[in-house]
């Protein structure tokens, strides 16, 4: 679990003057945003705004076409998704990625395996080095399987799960790698009311580790209880930014989202 360095406050991610464009179609227009140490941000936006595609130049899914991306001083601009694991961030999907003929339990320790101190010749050996290994990998993934709330059994296959507990255990699988900026996309998606206001307390606490936390979210009810800041895209470009309070009073996000009285008589 993470060994609780990161400073409250230190600026994590800065993202400046970014744009990605898929042909004529700027999918990301000139985003400029930083996040902190413990800090959650949440990125909102009518569908098509552009968020999940930031998301994705971030996380080094997408190249993009021009700006800057710099997470714990170090640009990223050009790294690997693996790389950028690995140097302290993680991130969920909207659709959930997890390792359908897998166990609960093996899916959270996959994520854990690059740290681990053994060789091949240890593996293929069962050396005591590989052994001891091992039984942390497991008591870890236990860990953050309990962390998150997931009280389920461990030896299931992922897809004989709850769509809430598969949640769960991709949130586990990332918190797994140790990060120190943890990305969100559509985390409450398809949960019930129970299960966000689990969400909200898990996020929280997550938060309490020291790790900064953007989630993208439709929830506007979850987004304005849990978010210290809300980023708002349209078309890809940044429209505000600010605290809940700020955002929904403001004219520009109650335009994006309702649109003009021209344009509701057009």
């Amino acid at each position: 679990m993470t060994d609780g360095t990161v400073t409250q406050g230190e600026t994590l991610l800065e993202v400046k003057d970014l744009h990605l464009a898929f042909g004529g179609v700027k999918a990301v227009d000139g985003l400029s945003m930083s996040v902190h140490a413990g800090e959650i941000v949440s990125v909102i936006g009518p569908n098509g705004a552009g968020k999940t595609s930031a998301f994705n130049c971030i996380t080094g899914f997408y190249r993009p076409t021009s700006g800057s991306i710099t997470f714990d001083g170090r640009s990223i601009i050009r790294s690997l998704p693996s790389t950028i694991t690995k140097l302290g961030m993680a991130r969920t999907f909207q659709n959930l990625r997890l390792f359908k003929e897998m166990s609960v339990l093996d899916n959270v320790k996959t994520a854990m395996h690059a740290d681990l101190s053994q060789r091949w010749f240890d593996a293929m050996l069962h050396t005591p080095r590989y052994r001891r290994s091992e039984a942390q990998c497991v008591e870890d993934a236990r860990g953050w399987l309990d962390f998150v709330g997931f009280r389920g059994d461990e030896d299931l296959y992922v897809t004989q799960l709850p769509y809430g507990e598969q949640r769960r255990v991709e949130i586990a699988r990332a918190l797994a790698t140790s990060p120190r900026l943890l990305l969100l996309d559509e985390p409450a998606a398809g949960l019930n009311h129970s299960e966000k206001r689990q969400l909200i307390d898990l996020i929280r606490r997550i938060r309490e580790l020291g790790i900064g936390i953007v989630l993208i979210e439709h929830d506007m009810g979850l987004v304005m209880d849990i978010s210290e800041r809300i980023i708002v895209l349209n078309y890809g470009k940044e429209i505000a930014d600010g605290t809940p309070e700020q955002i929904k009073n403001d004219p520009k996000v109650i335009e994006a989202y309702l649109g003009t009285d021209e344009e509701g008589a057009a």
